[in-house]
């Protein structure tokens, strides 16, 4: 079992749920947020995961979030409680394949002023204690440029102790002030990462590559490196060379979301736990194809698959 401390934020999730007698959309509530989705999975595969984030106080929201974070077993000791603040909120809306677009609102979501002090210090602590420290694009996107100063000190530091850093590119750009501050963001995280993964969706509007070109050049730096593609064939890098492994069988997709977070929670959980690199991927397939035959992030617990082990 790892110990892993996961950056980010948990927003309220409204997800398609069937449409009303008149033909108007039905939401359904839930609480859901890329790292999140990421942390809860993890916790689920049997690690043991502290969930560092900003929520409001005292609303039935923010409660609802950390209710949610107690019943999949995360540490909530690294919640920030801020008063008259509420968390974000987003909306899904679903194509005929099930591919989604997200509509946000989050302009005053308290996750902005998470790195005071006082949390950049608890959470040097608590990364110092783990075996890995997870976060995406979007945790940097939304802490803000003090934050994300502070975070790359912090990430930094760590590294030098010898503690993994793994990295989701997950590219929002609706999120940035445009190309050029995200991939300055990240770039700077990078140096400090053991893991990273990173899809063509991603790399092309960043920097106009593919998404296995930079990932042979960050291998060679000392990365481990999950770079996808359109069919969802991944191929990992490594400083000792690539591993090709097969595309997963086809499922039909009901909602995508999750996707992506769930393949890394399977993919780094095997890895910290010593499975080979086939064997991590073919269980990220096997969890996202679960994920997508569901509506919403996180599925219910009667839908996690019975995964391959190394």
């Amino acid at each position: 079992m790892a110990k892993i401390t996961v950056l980010g934020e948990c927003m309220v999730e409204l997800s398609p749920d069937g449409a009303a007698e008149d033909g108007a959309p039905r939401y359904r509530m839930g609480f859901a947020g890329d790292t999140f989705n990421t942390a809860v999975y993890l916790a689920r595969l049997g690690d043991a995961v502290a969930y560092c984030t900003a929520l409001g106080q005292g609303d039935p929201f923010s409660e609802g979030v950390l209710a949610a974070m107690r019943r999949e077993g995360l540490d909530t000791r690294l919640v920030r409680e801020a008063q008259n603040r509420l968390p974000g909120l987003y909306a899904i809306v679903l194509d005929d394949s099930g591919e989604r677009r997200f509509h946000y609102w989050r302009e005053r979501a308290p996750i902005r002023d998470l790195f005071s002090e006082h949390t950049a210090d608890q959470l040097i602590e608590a990364a110092k204690a783990s075996d890995l420290v997870y976060l995406s694009g979007v945790t940097l996107a939304v802490i803000g440029d003090i934050g994300r100063a502070r975070l790359k000190d912090i990430l930094a530091y760590v590294h030098s102790l010898g503690v993994a850093v793994a990295l989701d590119f997950n590219y929002r750009p609706a999120l940035w002030a445009g190309p050029e501050a995200a991939r300055a963001a990240l770039d700077g995280i990078v140096p400090a990462c053991r893991y990273v993964s990173l899809s063509s969706e991603d790399s092309r509007p960043l920097y106009g590559r593919e998404a296995a070109e930079l990932a042979a050049e960050w291998a060679a730096l000392g990365a481990e490196v999950v770079a996808r593609d359109e069919s969802h064939a991944v191929t990992v890098y490594r400083p000792e060379g690539p591993t090709v492994t097969p595309p997963p069988a086809r499922v039909k997709a009901l909602d995508t979301t999750g996707a992506g977070d769930s393949f890394n929670a399977a993919y780094l959980s095997a890895r910290l736990a010593g499975m080979p690199v086939e064997t991590a991927v073919a269980r990220a397939h096997a969890l996202a194809a679960a994920v997508v035959s569901c509506r919403g992030a996180i599925v219910p617990l009667a839908s996690m698959p019975v995964l391959e082990r190394g």
